[in-house]
């Protein structure tokens, strides 16, 4: 099973997110545990918005990409 990194990196190369934004998620910016930021979620919600992608704020809102 794909890690809650490795499937937000395919969610938002698919979603056509900005590189910045796909690239960060692979470094683990907004994983809970590997993130040096004190809410990655929170900002990856914002980040999404920002970018316009509203489906990918919602999931993530609702824990799709929350590390186990």
């Amino acid at each position: 099973m794909p890690s809650a990194k490795e499937r937000l990196v395919k969610a938002l190369t698919e979603a056509g997110a900005p590189q910045a934004m796909i690239a960060d998620a692979a470094q683990g910016g907004y994983d809970d545990f590997e993130s040096n930021r004190a809410m990655p979620i929170t900002e990856l919600v914002h980040d999404c918005k920002r970018a316009g992608l509203n489906d990918l704020a919602r999931r993530a809102m609702n824990g799709e990409f929350d590390a186990p």
